[in-house]
């Protein structure tokens, strides 16, 4: 309805001071507040006709006939996407982050689960990380063996040194000699290549014992392994969503946070921001149609300039998106420069 209505600068800080206002309360604003902490100089029954306009042009809501004026679903679209000034981290703020995120660890999911801990404790909101798929991880190490006949056991050593054993059960068995040959081959290509690059090389230029190797990576590497694929979940935070009024009501409680034990909606939401390879902010319904109070901020980070996780915020929809958009991107781009060392 925006397009209908001409949205003047002097409306435009009408719904700033909304929003902004509305982020800080939770309550309705009326037109005496906006009078007060506008520098618009005008009197409250002039605000009152450009809420009223704003309110005709699905902006802005009147909750009850006495109350003052909340933002709509497509306000805070408005003001996220026209209006919002992002707040700056302060340097104490950046040196903190970057060192939890820049001293030595183990491996990287422990600098992932300090990455979520570091996005629930800066924004307040409830946090999320999404691992790096281990296809597109590097390996320094793979090797596969019989077990018994038909079952095969894949073990897989990261560069960050995490050990990992996967079972393949095949229709025959496999002599253990080929099995030798094949894990020779991926371990010459694994000094340049990931898994998921190693199985379409491989496809493309094994010939002997080819139909058996792509068998077996097909069922260790899916065929359809092109599309984003979210590793594992890091969450931190999920208590913090009881303190915003919007979820004082005890079933909306329950359904977010099955939502977040369930992973389905922000697997669902993380593989939709590692499409866009780029920031993105998902506003009420956008979340979730069961979810309709909440909005979300999420980031890819990189290796190679090529996405391989995501990281985001849960909170209300009225969360303060300027705040949360400058911690997500900042953990974001101190991820990635941690992620060219896996």
């Amino acid at each position: 309805m925006t397009g209908k209505l001409s949205i003047s600068e002097r409306k435009k800080e009408i719904i700033k001071q909304v929003v902004n206002s509305y982020i800080e309360t939770a309550e309705p604003v009326g037109s005496r507040i906006i009078a007060k902490r506008s520098s618009l100089g005008l009197s409250s029954a002039t605000i009152r006709n450009c809420m009223a306009d704003l309110e005709e042009a699905g902006l802005l809501f009147q909750p009850h006939t006495s109350a003052g004026r909340l933002p709509t679903e497509e306000g805070l679209k408005f003001f996220v996407k026209n209006l919002m000034e992002k707040e700056p981290l302060s340097w104490g703020e950046q040196v903190a982050i970057e060192r939890e995120i820049l001293q030595d660890a183990e491996d990287f999911s422990e600098i992932l689960r300090k990455a979520a801990q570091l996005l629930a404790s800066f924004t307040g909101y409830t946090a999320v990380v999404s691992a790096p798929s281990e296809l597109d991880e590097r390996l320094e190490f793979i090797e596969f063996a019989s077990i018994r006949p038909g079952v095969i056991l894949v073990v897989m050593v990261t560069a960050g040194g995490t050990v990992r054993n996967q079972l393949i059960r095949t229709r025959r068995e496999i002599p253990g000699a080929t099995l030798e040959k094949f894990s020779l081959s991926v371990n010459r290509l694994l000094t340049k290549y990931t898994l998921s690059e190693i199985r379409k090389r491989l496809i493309e230029d094994m010939k002997e014992d080819k139909r058996m190797c792509e068998n077996l990576l097909v069922k260790l590497v899916p065929a359809d392994s092109g599309k984003p694929h979210t590793g594992r979940l890091y969450i931190d935070g999920k208590l913090n969503l009881l303190d915003e009024p919007e979820f004082s009501n005890i079933p909306k409680i329950k359904s977010l946070l099955e939502a977040i034990e369930e992973k389905h909606l922000l697997l669902r939401l993380l593989d939709r921001c590692l499409e866009g390879q780029e920031l993105q902010i998902f506003i009420g319904r956008d979340v979730d149609s069961g979810v309709r109070e909440c909005g979300m901020v999420v980031a890819p980070y990189e290796k190679e300039a090529h996405p391989v996780g995501t990281l985001g915020v849960l909170g209300p929809m009225r969360m303060n998106y300027s705040r949360v958009v400058s911690v997500v991107e900042y953990i974001a781009m101190i991820l990635s420069s941690r992620a060219k060392e896996m």
